[in-house]
């Protein structure tokens, strides 16, 4: 990050910068996916640490891709049920 000072030392916008951060972290570690990248794109728009928020960003990104192909996989497979169990 930009500053390694103590939370005191922080200007008002990098607090609300680390606390955006670790929201996003947070939502990050109970896989809730689009709440942490909201938090990370809002703390990329304030160009504290545009690298390590864009690197979120980047990451958030790729698990919400992951979990939607899970989720693809599965209504397919509940289709294909279904559609078998009402022709049989």
């Amino acid at each position: 990050m930009a500053h390694h000072e103590t939370n005191e030392e922080l200007s008002p916008q990098e607090k609300k910068y680390r606390e955006l951060m670790h929201n996003g972290d947070d939502f990050i570690k109970i896989e809730i996916y689009r709440s942490a990248l909201k938090q990370y794109r809002e703390a990329a728009a304030m160009n504290i640490d545009k690298g390590e928020a864009a690197k979120k960003v980047a990451e958030c990104e790729a698990l919400l891709d992951k979990e939607n192909r899970a989720i693809y996989i599965i209504v397919a497979i509940a289709a294909v049920v279904v559609a078998l169990v009402w022709i049989f």
